[in-house]
């Protein structure tokens, strides 16, 4: 099964994202980087299964592309304060 995790590279996200990939999942990865960090996913570039794409949730065009290839999403983007998300 193929899981796209938004927000993957974020805290929650890349323990959601080790967890998946443990349990044999492949997973996508889309994060910003705004406030989540490659170095929390960095360990899986190049794994079996882990695919990275850096880019915007906002961003329609490439969510449509990205969900017409997964089985399930799981959202965790999201900005780390809320007056920052107006």
């Amino acid at each position: 099964m193929r899981v796209l995790v938004t927000g993957g590279a974020g805290f929650i996200g890349s323990h959601t994202v080790d967890s998946l990939l443990a349990e044999g999942f492949e997973v996508v990865v889309l994060d910003s980087l705004r406030s989540g960090s490659l170095d929390n996913v960095r360990r899986h570039f190049g794994g079996a299964g882990f695919h990275f794409v850096k880019g915007d949730v906002r961003d329609a065009g490439l969510l449509r592309s990205l969900v017409d290839d997964v089985d399930c999403i799981v959202h965790l983007a999201a900005l780390v304060s809320v007056p920052e998300s107006f």
